[in-house]
């Protein structure tokens, strides 16, 4: 499901018809309440793809869905990080439903109101996860530990991904990236901490992002002006950065 660019960029909530329900679209300051590393664990388990895992990894899961292993992991029987701040994340994403984890699915419940993410609308919704908090082009993660046997293969080729992204950094564990954007963004652009926080991950990233071209941009321009040469070209800031 290809979400509408001026829904993503608005920041409201997503329709998501395949369980009746519509997915609450965060802001930086809800996600803080939860904490950013635990948001980044949650997510990005919630958003699992065995495609990623190499072709060693995959071994015995062939005959596995997406689903059934994310399910396997969530039904484990320790009480795991990743498990935690997935159901966290869920809370942010549902805040007028009550969330429960079943065998088969997550379910979803009112006073007068029950439905699930389930096998046949799982792939639906994590496209829209992936969407909504741009996971196809973040590179955050964190430890995940299922207790079952299924699940420890693919907690050892993540675990192993985070720490070779991490061999240089002196605290693995310090994730804080809207933060830093929060940071940087309220000095470039001269705007208030409280107007950021209201944002989005997609709209904090899409104006990050587009903060850094038109500081490219304007440099590449002075620099041809003062008699450069040879100078690589750097793409218009007002160029699509979706398209």
């Amino acid at each position: 499901m290809k979400l509408d660019k001026l829904l993503l960029q608005t920041g409201g909530d997503i329709p998501f018809s395949p369980a009746r329900v519509t997915i609450h679209t965060p802001t930086l300051k809800e996600i803080g309440l939860i904490g950013e590393k635990n948001f980044h664990i949650g997510c990005h388990f919630l958003s699992f793809n065995k495609d990623n895992l190499s072709k060693e990894d995959k071994i015995g899961l062939e005959d596995k869905s997406n689903f059934e292993i994310f399910m396997s992991g969530m039904n484990s029987r320790e009480r795991t990080i990743y498990k935690v701040d997935t159901i966290m994340v869920l809370a942010l994403l549902f805040p007028q439903y009550k969330i429960k984890i079943e065998k088969d699915k997550i379910l979803l419940q009112s006073e007068n109101f029950s439905s699930s993410i389930n096998e046949q609308n799982y792939d639906e919704f994590k496209s829209i996860i992936d969407q909504l908090f741009c996971l196809n082009n973040a590179g955050s993660g964190d430890n995940y530990n299922p207790a079952d046997a299924l699940a420890a293969r693919i907690a050892e080729k993540i675990k192993k991904g985070k720490e070779k992204r991490n061999k240089n950094k002196a605290d693995d564990g310090d994730i804080s990236v809207y933060e830093k954007f929060i940071s940087i963004l309220a000095v470039g652009l001269h705007k208030s901490k409280r107007e950021l926080s209201q944002y989005t991950v997609y709209q904090i990233r899409d104006e990050f992002e587009r903060f850094i071209m038109e500081e490219n941009y304007d440099m590449y321009i002075k620099t041809k002006l003062a008699g450069a040469q040879d100078l690589e070209e750097v793409k218009n800031w007002m160029d699509d950065l979706h398209p």
